[in-house]
């Protein structure tokens, strides 16, 4: 994993959910930029996912692996439901739910750096 990478996608999750947050707040379904917004970031988390597993695979520790590959694996999830229940439910829970899904994966990207970091000898 990357610092910098998984930085950006804890903002980029962010402001989705803001942005999705503030939709719901005015009352208004997701609207096709959201949902481009949530497909770019779930790419993304999965860049970040495979560059995990395969550094993982190589050289590099980590405190808990397997907590760190079902997290990478996981953190992979929450979207793609977000954006389907958006799709199905045109009003404004559409846009609650994939704030919801945005903010989760935040936290669970927070959470992979703070696994990925554990293994880190401090010099």
């Amino acid at each position: 994993m990357t610092g910098p990478l998984a930085y950006a996608l804890m903002v980029a999750g962010l402001l989705l959910a803001a942005w999705t947050g503030l939709w719901a707040h005015r009352r208004r379904p997701v609207n096709a930029g959201q949902i481009i917004g949530a497909l770019v970031l779930e790419a993304g988390l999965l860049v970040q996912s495979v560059i995990g597993i395969v550094r993982l695979a190589g050289d590099a520790t980590v405190a808990e692996p397997v907590t760190f590959v079902a997290y990478a694996i996981g953190v992979l999830a929450p979207l793609p439901l977000g954006v389907y229940l958006a799709r199905i439910e045109r009003t404004r829970w559409g846009s609650v739910s994939l704030c919801f899904t945005a903010v989760v994966v935040a936290v669970m990207g927070l959470r992979l750096l703070q696994l990925w970091r554990m293994g880190v000898p401090v010099v």
